[in-house]
C-alpha cells in the first residue's frame, strides 16, 4: 500500500479532515512514515555525508566514526520510552553501542601491538 492510498483510506474511515500530520485522536504521530526508497535514500545520505566527512578530514575521520554507535546508542537508550517499540529501540541501542566498543577496543589494542612491535625492532636492532 503506497503512502497515499493510506490517507486515502484514512480519510474515508474518519473523514475528510484527516491530517496525516496531525494523526488520529488520542493516537501518536509517527514521526518518518515510508518505504524501503526511502530508506535507500537516507542510506545514501548517510554515506554521502561520511564520505564528505572522510575527504574533509584527509581520511583521519574514519577514526571517530566508532563514537558514532555510542553517541547514537546512548540517545536511543535514554529516549526508549517515548519510541513506537521500546524494546526493539532499546535493543537496537545496545547492540549499537557494543559494535562500537568493540571496534574502539580492536584500535587500541591494534595501537598497542604497533607500538609494542615497534619497540621490539628497535631493541632487536641494536643487538646487531
Amino acid at each position: 500500500m503506497t503512502q497515499n492510498a493510506f490517507v486515502e483510506q484514512m480519510r474515508a474511515e474518519h473523514g475528510e479532515d484527516y491530517d496525516p500530520a496531525k494523526g488520529l485522536p488520542g493516537q501518536r504521530t509517527v514521526t518518518f512514515m515510508g518505504n524501503t526508497y526511502d530508506l535507500a535514500a537516507l542510506g545514501a545520505l548517510g554515506s554521502g555525508v561520511l564520505v564528505l566527512f572522510s575527504c574533509l578530514t584527509c581520511n583521519m575521520g574514519y577514526y571517530c566514526i566508532p563514537f558514532i554507535p555510542l553517541l547514537l546508542g546512548l540517545v536511543g537508550v535514554v529516549s526508549a520510552r517515548e519510541s513506537i517499540n521500546k524494546e526493539r529501540t532499546q535493543l537496537w541501542s545496545w547492540l549499537g553501542i557494543g559494535a562500537g566498543a568493540i571496534v574502539i577496543v580492536m584500535i587500541i589494542l591494534a595501537f598497542v601491538g604497533a607500538c609494542l612491535w615497534f619497540t621490539l625492532m628497535i631493541a632487536n636492532a641494536e643487538t646487531y
